[in-house]
């Protein structure tokens, strides 16, 4: 009868094997889970924290646009100006009185 005892245990000791081979990747893929776990929420907010910047740069490029705009616009109406009055001088006369003297 010993002889089929060791036959017994021995799918019993192969079972015990691999059930503690099976609660050893447990363990570890809980492990592995909580540490994609930590890195996703870290990634998460360096993430919102990039957005948050990026908002903030949009931001500054809208005024700065604005800005922008607003002094292309003064720059146009200066020139304008500018010809306007080169234009009165002309028509006064001013620089040909000058140069016959």
């Amino acid at each position: 009868m010993q002889p089929l005892l060791d036959d017994e245990e021995s799918p019993i000791a192969r079972l015990e094997e691999r059930v503690g081979q099976l609660s050893r990747l447990l363990h570890d893929l809980r492990e592995r889970c909580a540490q994609l776990e930590t890195e996703s929420r870290s990634a998460q907010v360096e993430r919102d924290g990039a957005l948050s910047e990026l908002q903030g740069l949009a931001e500054e490029v809208r005024k700065s646009r604005a800005e922008n705009a607003a002094l292309r616009a003064k720059q146009k109406e200066a020139a304008a100006r500018v010809r306007a009055l080169l234009g009165q001088i002309d028509q006064l006369g001013l620089f040909e009185a000058h140069q016959e003297s």
